[in-house]
């Protein structure tokens, strides 16, 4: 992102997802600051439930404070949220813009009142100038891509993927759920299916269900999915249907209540995420090298990278057994690293390095099942 700050206002560098703090310089009781936070979150939310969720927040944590302004509007081309309100002699200036169901901005400032005449405006006018610009692909990831979509044009039904796998899911060393896939294969298409359950304890839980179909190539691609959440104060139930036919998407969404009609052009190569874990098997078999998938959630529009690292043979202890194995890298969105251990039959292994809190296993059907 870019953003041209209040002309001098001090610079301070976040971390995570704070992006940066500026504040007014100068000798003042309350100096007038601006911060600006990059989320991205795995409850996919419009912007009206964002709204919504503004709102109540509001109620409960700002009953004596006054509200001066809520307006919609257009930053950076997105659709954008702002409510001013007051309390204390304080000034809260809170904008939302909403880049996609799953990625926000958020600029918050506080002011004192009696400035408002001389700060609104400045912070304003610097909101105004943020842009949201995708890094492009460099030369290394543009030969990655080419080599991904040369081996996926090429790609037919391969038996050997075809068939059904468990997995469990662990937390640490505690197991909290399971994982079936399904690969089969019906009229020159895969056949796909996949069910998620977790319980993570005190009434916290999460499943998805999918299904669908796509050709080897991904030029044909269907997906239903749901995913529902729970917790002891509230459930979310987020629904989708997608059909990506020559070139052309059609996204039908719930994202819990909130209903959603999508129809847009998508790029040679474009995979549906959930559609990616099916494909990978297939660059593992391609052999050692880097590849890149442009994928999409069905729940935005705006497809992201994928950079994957396929490494050589070699023997590995993975779960307290050294078996031969190929290690994969993934980096999502160039930041996330995800480790993935193969089987030489390119069955997945294990996702999640030894390190790493979360891992799924695989495991029998009994195992997988077993609470």
């Amino acid at each position: 992102m870019a953003i041209r700050p209040p002309a001098g206002w001090i610079r301070r560098v976040g971390t995570g997802p704070t992006l940066v703090k500026y504040t007014q310089p100068g000798e003042m009781k309350v100096p007038s600051e601006l911060l600006i936070t990059h989320l991205i979150t795995t409850n996919p939310t419009p912007l009206e439930s964002f709204k919504k969720q503004a709102r109540e927040n509001f109620k409960e944590k700002h009953a004596a404070a006054k509200i001066l302004e809520e307006k919609d509007l257009t930053i950076a081309g997105k659709p954008a949220f702002r409510m001013v309100f007051v309390e204390n002699d304080l000034v809260s200036f809170k904008t939302i813009v909403h880049r996609t169901n799953l990625e926000f901005y958020l600029m918050d400032a506080v002011y004192a009142s009696d400035q408002a005449a001389k700060v609104r405006p400045v912070l304003e006018a610097s909101a105004g100038t943020l842009e949201i610009v995708p890094l492009p692909m460099n030369a290394e990831e543009k030969l990655a891509e080419a080599r991904t979509l040369a081996l996926l044009k090429a790609a037919k039904i391969d038996p050997a993927l075809t068939g059904e796998r468990w997995f469990a899911i662990y937390l640490a060393n505690k197991k909290v759920g399971r994982l079936r896939m399904k690969l089969g294969e019906s009229e020159g298409l895969y056949s796909i299916e996949e069910d998620v359950v977790s319980d993570f304890g005190d009434g916290n839980t999460d499943s998805t269900i999918l299904k669908g179909s796509f050709s080897p190539d991904g030029r044909s691609q269907k997906l239903e999915t749901e995913q529902t959440k729970v917790n002891p104060k509230q459930k979310w139930v987020f629904r989708a249907t997608v059909v990506i036919q020559n070139g052309q998407a059609k996204i039908t969404r719930d994202l819990n209540g909130v209903k959603e009609d999508r129809a847009f052009a998508v790029e040679e190569g474009v995979l549906l995420s959930d559609l990616a874990e099916f494909v990978r098997p297939t660059l593992v078999g391609a052999g050692k090298g880097s590849y890149l998938l442009k994928t999409l959630s069905p729940y935005v529009e705006d497809w992201g990278v994928e950079a994957i690292d396929v490494g050589g043979a070699e023997n590995l202890d993975v779960d307290g057994r050294v078996r031969p194995c190929i290690l994969v890298q993934s980096y999502v969105g160039r930041r996330k690293s995800m480790t993935y251990y193969f089987a030489p039959d390119r069955t997945m292994l294990r996702l999640g390095g030894p390190k790493d809190l979360f891992s799924i296993r695989a495991t029998t059907q009994d195992e997988a099942l077993k609470k």
